[in-house]
């Protein structure tokens, strides 16, 4: 009798662990596309910055320079 419960307690456990990664799951698609979404104003920059491809920066604040005031 003691295998039973033992073998009844693991199909629980696995649902539960099975439960929580699906959650985990949602969340981490929902958190994806929160970090991922782009303004329009850059994505029409982000296709001017696509047409220069040998285009280099020194500098992060060149870079933003360069987004801000010349594109």
């Amino acid at each position: 009798m003691t295998e039973a419960v033992t073998l009844y307690d693991l199909h629980k456990e696995i649902i539960s662990i099975a439960q929580r990664l699906h959650f985990i799951e949602e969340n981490v698609e929902e958190i994806h596309e929160d970090l991922h979404q782009v303004r329009p104003e850059y994505l029409e920059k982000l296709e001017k910055i696509k047409q220069e491809p040998g285009k280099r920066f020194s500098s992060k604040e060149k870079f933003l320079h360069y987004l801000e005031h010349e594109l």
